[in-house]
């Protein structure tokens, strides 16, 4: 009779002939040269963008290919260090939905965060507040003088 399921034992149906885990294939990106963002996407993005008319040059496109990678770099990085932090060791999207808020100011629409947002309340700096003062009382003087 066959064992109904893979035992400790050897043999063809035991575990001992066959490995713990198997190892997922690698990623690998789409991008030119393993870049988040394609020659070919971003001229599609640009023509998009400008209605098909205008291209960028090699310079300026070589130079947002790397800004695209520098920001996705500095973005997972940061995120990372965020899931560091709480007590389950994957990423998650709220780790990099909060870098994005907090660091870009960038708010994903359909994404909301369970955490109560902190609105910043604006603080002008000392010289404006002088001014202002200023324009206020010389309009009431001059409201006196009529």
């Amino acid at each position: 009779m066959a064992a109904s399921r893979p035992t400790l034992g050897p043999g063809p149906q035991g575990l001992i002939g066959q490995p713990g885990f198997q190892k997922p294939p690698g990623f690998t990106l789409e991008g030119d040269e393993g870049r988040v963002l394609s020659k070919k996407k971003l001229d599609e993005l640009v023509r998009q963008v400008t209605g098909g008319g205008e291209g960028l040059t090699p310079e300026v496109e070589e130079a947002v290919l790397e800004m695209a990678d520098d920001f996705v770099d500095d973005l997972l990085t940061s995120a990372c260090r965020l899931a560091k932090i709480r007590p389950n060791s994957t990423l998650d999207i709220r780790d990099i939905q909060i870098i994005l808020e907090r660091n870009y100011n960038i708010r994903i629409p359909g994404y909301s965060l369970d955490e109560v947002r902190t609105v910043r309340k604006f603080q002008p700096a000392q010289g404006w507040t002088q001014k202002m003062n200023a324009v206020q009382a010389a309009k009431v003087m001059g409201k006196g003088d009529n």
